[in-house]
């Protein structure tokens, strides 16, 4: 298994995770036939506990592990990076069993807290992926560090398809026993999900062990812990927590984000008159304005960032390797080509998806009615903006990671948030735009974020930024993009229906957006070289006269 260059390694880690996103959704439609409506109350009162205790054990660790593994190799320390990776795991693993063993011995008084005790068996049957996720990252960073991206996106698939499988097949099997049961056998699927991943990388690493350094790995079994320049395990260990520490405390403040609007909105909403009558919001309309930014429009901003997370965390590892090395102008190189894709991707995502947010939500949510569905397009339609913004942050917060200043987008993005509390305690309060003044808050904060990170990412790596070549021709292109798909969708929505018409719309923006592209000359045949199978497209392109 050949390392790959960060590009192609992106566009594998790309590929699995939109596909794990597909898998993830396939899972909860049939999933709510077959628990109902209480039975998805209690696995979403179990897996919201999940993802935070998974943050604490496994959100900085995977990206110091592949930090400090790419560091070694760079050297050509095989025992070294091998060093990193047996600490970590031995570490990973005890904080796996710590966060395990907690959320079981807790299990009870924490679903009870949450007003349904039988919330305890789903989160008694979720309580051991902790363990084995703790093991996978522990592999993933490895295997990251070496620059290796194939297991972390094989291991993706398997995991949601796992989770896929099993999750279903145990709710159906377990729901005559109680919809409690239906539900903690939904969740067990996850934990069998991580297992099978687990055992996937494992197997890999038992194959790999040639190419990954068997013979120091010997050597440092006989006794030669001091391989890594002759530090011990605490001083290892020190080193990887101060990188991953404010990795999960970045990682933290994403949540921290949402919670905002968990905290402000229903309470400024009820602090508010109507725009059409004196009276203010209850509280059931409140909340169902809340519903609608949090369970509808929300979400949906997530599914491009699935492609600048793959960057990101492509990239970490390939920068901490030139930056190891001192070659700076690699650094300063790879930063500026990973922000062009980053914007490439970034912009005509963003400025899409806002042309096309009222079909988008009448497509994906046809329970809402006409008022509603208008609403959540509005919602969607400025949330939009802030995945330029958005994609921006996870990759310029890889860069800065690479080149040791991991702090620093921490830093910026609790300046963000903090201009996001005041900015929606501000519109909001402006009964014509109640709950949007949330969504305009969420965009401030990621733009502020993101350029401030765009700034120190250019003061410590030198990258050289075309304005033109970088953000001018980008707009241009999307905005031709979004021209034809507006026209489009408009031609097409009487003739072919909402549904076909909006995703006839989406095709022709990929192609057009990609067209305008090529004819402005913002992709090059270096970057087809740089993907994976791109060669054979280059050369077919350069047939065309496309490349000349």
């Amino acid at each position: 298994m050949r390392k790959r260059s960060f590009i192609e390694g992106a566009a594998l880690l790309a590929f699995a995770g939109l596909l794990a996103k597909v898998l993830g959704a396939i899972f909860r439609i049939p999933l709510t036939y077959i628990i109902g409506a209480e039975g998805m109350g209690l696995y979403q009162m179990a897996y919201p506990i999940y993802s935070f205790l998974l943050i604490i054990s496994s959100a900085g660790l995977p990206v110091a592990i592949s930090k400090m593994v790419s560091e070694r190799m760079a050297y050509g320390d095989c025992s070294g990076a091998y060093r990193v990776f047996r600490v970590s795991l031995m570490l990973l693993a005890y904080l796996g069993i710590i966060t395990s063993t907690l959320l079981m011995a807790f299990s009870g008084a924490i679903s009870t807290a949450l007003g349904n005790p039988k919330a305890v068996y789903s989160m008694l049957a979720i309580a051991p992926a902790l363990f084995f996720v703790s093991m996978l990252s522990a592999f993933r960073g490895y295997f990251q560090g070496m620059q290796m991206m194939s297991p972390t996106a094989l291991s993706q698939i398997v995991e949601q398809s796992g989770k896929l499988f099993m999750g279903l097949l145990l709710a159906w099997l377990f729901v005559e026993k109680g919809i409690e049961f239906g539900a903690a056998g939904a969740v067990l699927g996850v934990t069998l999900g991580e297992i099978a991943a687990l055992a996937l990388l494992w197997g890999i690493y038992r194959r790999e062990k040639d190419n990954l350094g068997e013979e120091a790995r010997k050597r440092v079994i006989k006794g030669n812990m001091g391989g890594y320049n002759g530090q011990s395990n605490r001083e290892i260990i020190k080193k990887l927590m101060s990188i991953a520490v404010p990795v999960t405390i970045g990682a933290s403040l994403m949540p921290l984000v949402g919670l905002i609007d968990n905290v402000m909105v229903v309470n400024r909403l009820m602090s508010i008159g109507k725009a059409d009558t004196a009276a203010s919001y209850t509280v059931k309309e409140a909340t169902s304005l809340y519903g609608l930014l949090t369970a509808y429009a929300n979400p949906l901003i997530n599914f491009p960032a699935v492609l600048t997370a793959a960057l990101a965390m492509s990239i970490v590892p390939s920068i901490s390797e030139s930056h190891a090395l001192g070659h700076r102008k690699a650094v300063a190189h790879k930063a500026a080509v990973a922000i062009r894709l980053t914007l490439m991707v970034g912009l005509p995502a963003g400025i899409g998806m806002s042309v096309l947010a009222h079909p988008i939500i009448r497509v994906l949510y046809r329970a809402l009615d006409d008022g509603q569905a208008a609403l959540t397009g509005n919602l969607l339609s400025v949330l939009s903006f802030g995945v330029v913004f958005l994609t921006l942050i996870q990759v310029l917060t890889g860069i800065l990671q690479g080149v040791n200043r991991a702090t620093v987008p921490v830093k910026n993005l609790a300046i963000g948030a903090m201009f996001k509390v005041l900015t929606t305690y501000v519109l909001m309060g402006i009964p014509q735009i109640n709950v949007v003044g949330a969504a305009v808050g969420t965009v401030v904060c990621y733009a502020i974020a993101s350029l401030l990170d765009f700034s120190a990412v250019v003061r410590y790596t030198n990258a050289s930024i075309s304005f033109t070549d970088f953000v001018v021709k980008p707009i241009m292109a999307a905005g031709i993009m979004a021209t034809v798909v507006s026209i489009c969708y408009k031609v097409l929505e009487d003739v072919t229906g909402l549904t076909l018409a909006t995703m006839f719309s989406i095709v022709a923006g990929v192609l057009i957006y990609g067209l305008a592209l090529l004819a402005m000359g913002i992709i090059k045949e270096n970057d087809f070289r740089s993907l994976p199978g791109g060669d054979k497209l280059g050369r077919m392109l350069y047939q065309f006269r496309i490349f000349r």
